[in-house]
């Protein structure tokens, strides 16, 4: 559904082939923040998939895409394709955000989660195949329309769209299991005044004085009911507070709106020629050369970064490298074109070295995703939070939309000045703002803290007894 906008623009500008105008240019950039906006409610159904579960929330999100796959096949106006972009973005928000606490519960302290993290980009290229088959069938029931296909072309290709959802909302329905655990019933508590195991985990020294005593809530490991561990609710505003979360959201964020603004960019920037800041990429190539850039990215991510990750330098200092390495990546094409124009090469030098950037910006902003995942799934402290924490990530589809906006301003930039200062203003804004993310990626810790970032009053403490060696270890 997200990938479906070029099939969406050719309704509204039947010549939006090729390149881009500035109409579908500027429809194209209008969907893609509508749909960013409607994304940011997974901040809501993370919290609803902590309370609700996960099942319930995926399955009836991807009822939703169905209906609103339903809708679009007969959408013709500006209006209602923007309003139905915002219900796509909000109802896939849901089924993103429970199918990762999903997969968060599945694979919790297991080895393989780096592997499985991994295919999200693949997942990702499956979606984008799907725009050139939604275009596939426009094309073809264009040529022999019928009835209501005639009045409205692009139904056949979102009726395609809608029968491939509804086959995967059955599966699941039918297939797929509830993986939030079920709060204990029966627990038998005890309060205790102080507890070391508990005041080493805090860096807290013990203390006899009862002012500073501890709270604790032991739970019987050995009960008949202990195996549905009670979990640990922490709140959003909780998670607001926490410096390492935000500086994490703030990173990504950062991450997402360059990234975005790259992308949204592409079609300006691609076909211009590289002596005057462009890429002197052939608009005819700029689609097929995407999508062949992302499957390498995503066959590079796959095969190359789950053994990177298990080995050192370990994850956050990956994710550090990356965000350092996309100032001067952004910087490396106006310079490149400026030495072609200069040496007096041929122009497909270029060309080939934009295409380069393309593959490097891809690979390293997906790798960048998956770190982030990953790290956002390791910070949270058990299924209870998961999916909150989970959906907070949401908040950076507000900064993919204001990507948009930045390619607004190039656009109207684009009349009052030459396109050399326009494409050099542009490359200037994402090295800054690629170098601000790095700044701030470097003062981010792997973990959250407890105490510093979560309160340690809604964590739940488990005394667990090891019944060969007769020794207590507190979790």
């Amino acid at each position: 559904m997200a990938s479906s906008l070029s099939s969406q623009v050719a309704v509204l500008v039947p010549a939006a082939e090729g390149c881009m105008s500035m109409s579908s240019s500027f429809l194209l950039s209008a969907f893609e923040c509508a749909y960013f906006l409607g994304c940011t409610c997974g901040i809501f159904w993370g919290w609803a998939s902590d309370r609700l579960g996960r099942r319930k929330l995926a399955v009836g999100g991807l009822v939703g895409m169905c209906l609103c796959c339903l809708f679009m096949g007969f959408a013709t106006s500006f209006a209602v394709f923007a309003v139905l972009r915002f219900v796509a973005g909000v109802v896939s928000s849901a089924v993103t955000v429970a199918g990762l606490a999903m997969l968060a519960d599945s694979t919790h302290g297991d080895k393989g989660r780096t592997q499985i993290v991994a295919r999200l980009p693949a997942i990702t290229v499956c979606g984008s195949i799907g725009s050139y088959v939604a275009n596939a069938l426009r094309d073809g029931c264009a040529e022999n329309a019928l009835g209501v296909f005639s009045q409205y072309p692009g139904l056949s290709g979102q009726i395609v769209c809608a029968s491939l959802v509804l086959s995967i909302a059955l599966a699941e329905g039918l297939m797929l299991e509830e993986t939030l655990p079920l709060p204990s019933t029966t627990r038998r508590t005890q309060s205790a005044t102080e507890d070391p195991e508990k005041a080493a985990f805090l860096n807290h020294a013990p203390s006899n004085d009862s002012d500073d005593s501890l709270n604790i809530t032991i739970i019987d490991a050995l009960h008949d009911d202990a195996t549905n561990s009670p979990t640990s609710h922490i709140t959003l505003p909780q998670l607001l507070n926490a410096p390492t979360i935000m500086t994490l959201l703030t990173s990504f964020s950062i991450l997402s709106l360059h990234a975005s603004t790259f992308d949204t960019l592409l079609p300006h920037l691609s076909h211009t020629d590289s002596r005057i800041g462009g890429m002197g990429i052939p608009c005819a190539w700029l689609r097929p050369l995407t999508l062949l850039v992302q499957i390498l990215a995503a066959h590079r991510i796959l095969t190359s970064l789950p053994p990177l990750l298990t080995t050192k330098p370990g994850l956050l200092p990956l994710y550090r490298c990356i965000s350092v390495a996309f100032p001067p990546l952004f910087a490396l094409v106006p310079i490149a074109g400026a030495a072609v124009h200069a040496s007096g090469s041929p122009p497909i030098v270029s060309a080939l070295t934009s295409t380069m950037v393309m593959l490097a910006k891809t690979t390293l902003s997906s790798a960048a995703e998956v770190s982030v995942l990953l790290l956002v799934l390791s910070a949270a402290p058990d299924a209870g939070s998961t999916g909150t924490l989970v959906g907070l990530i949401s908040i950076s589809q507000v900064f993919k939309a204001l990507a948009v906006g930045v390619s607004g301003v190039a656009y109207f930039l684009a009349d009052g000045y030459s396109v050399y200062e326009v494409n050099v203003l542009l490359w200037t804004v994402l090295v800054t703002i690629a170098g601000l993310g790095a700044r701030v990626t470097w003062k981010l810790r792997e973990r959250p803290m407890v105490g510093a970032d979560i309160p340690e009053e809604c964590l739940v403490w488990e005394g667990l007894f090891d019944s060969e060696s007769e020794e207590e270890s507190g979790l």
